[in-house]
């Protein structure tokens, strides 16, 4: 435990020097030291762990090998070429689409602990370069993952699958802001994280993988009411944070690309559908139960860190006035 959190806080220092740097080499080596920091963590009991981490690593190498060769010899190629090399490492580093596949092959043999790491903070390093060195053409990227990492989403039956799949479309909103020089992108993607984490912990507590598990399994009702509006937050399900975040980020890219905007709300459209088709009516089938249970004997600890938990996501999004 302590060696799992010692590694936790170095990642998070990793990330933290990146920010507080304007030179390449530094980046490449936090980029390579968050590497090495991770890979412990995805230690796992199930079969085939092993062939997978090194399939992550060699994956990951290339990515940081190909961003370490064009900063080093910068002066050497087109700017054109320069730029769109280092867009590709920085895209395979995000699993955005098409460069995706190494995630979803690598999802069902990691825990939610990992996944949270792979959604969340490994992905700090990779945006905040692309912060330093956009170009125009991880637009379309954008674009494409936040409609196909919508659409893909269909028919999915791993809670870890829908996820990723749904981050890949998150993405697809935080690199617009970034196009748009909109440090709100930050904020996004903390009030993302932030839903991440209560979702995998959720599922984590209850031991859940497959979506059609959790309505089927006996978990306080509470729970399964603070799921669905996670779940439906994620996608932009107004009134909740989630499409606040949204509704902000249309705000600043609509004064720069109505194009951008109209692809990024159809993804979210999309997004909303399969989320209420995924939390279904079985949620409310005992509405007596419901009112009885979630009024009067309700944990209030759980209250309590709920409501915590929610008021700083707010605060959090209204520190940017």
């Amino acid at each position: 435990m302590f060696f799992n959190n010692f590694m936790k806080w170095m990642i998070i220092l990793t990330i933290i020097i990146t920010f507080s740097s304007d030179n390449w080499f530094i980046y490449w080596l936090m980029m390579e030291m968050n590497l090495m920091l991770f890979i412990p963590l995805m230690n796992s009991k199930k079969k085939n762990s092993s062939n997978w981490m090194v399939a992550y690593f060699v994956e990951q190498s290339f990515s940081s090998t190909l961003f370490f060769m064009m900063s080093i010899s910068f002066n050497m190629f087109n700017l054109l070429f320069f730029e769109f090399m280092i867009m590709i490492s920085i895209l395979i580093k995000l699993a955005m689409i098409p460069f995706h596949f190494w995630l979803t092959s690598l999802s069902e043999l990691i825990n939610y602990n990992t996944l949270f790491l792979i959604l969340t903070l490994q992905k700090f390093i990779p945006l905040f370069i692309l912060v330093m060195n956009f170009t125009e053409k991880m637009i379309f990227f954008a674009m494409i993952s936040s409609i196909f990492g919508s659409l893909l989403l269909f028919n999915l039956k791993s809670f870890k699958k829908i996820l990723i799949f749904s981050s890949i479309s998150h993405q697809g909103w935080m690199i617009s802001l970034i196009a748009m020089n909109s440090n709100f992108w930050f904020t996004y993607m903390m009030i993302y994280s932030l839903l991440i984490f209560k979702i995998l912990s959720i599922l984590k507590k209850n031991n859940i993988e497959l979506k059609n598990n959790f309505f089927k399994k006996k978990i306080p009702m509470s729970e399964k009411i603070s799921m669905t509006t996670l779940i439906l937050s994620l996608g932009g399900m107004p009134p909740f944070i989630g499409f606040i975040m949204k509704f902000l980020s249309i705000l600043i890219i609509i004064n720069n690309s109505i194009f951008v905007v109209m692809i990024l709300i159809l993804s979210s459209i999309i997004n909303i559908f399969i989320y209420l088709r995924m939390m279904n009516t079985n949620l409310f089938i005992n509405s007596i139960y419901f009112s009885k249970k979630l009024f009067f004997n309700y944990n209030q600890k759980s209250v309590l860190f709920n409501m915590y938990w929610f008021i700083s996501i707010f605060i959090l999004n209204m520190m940017m006035f």
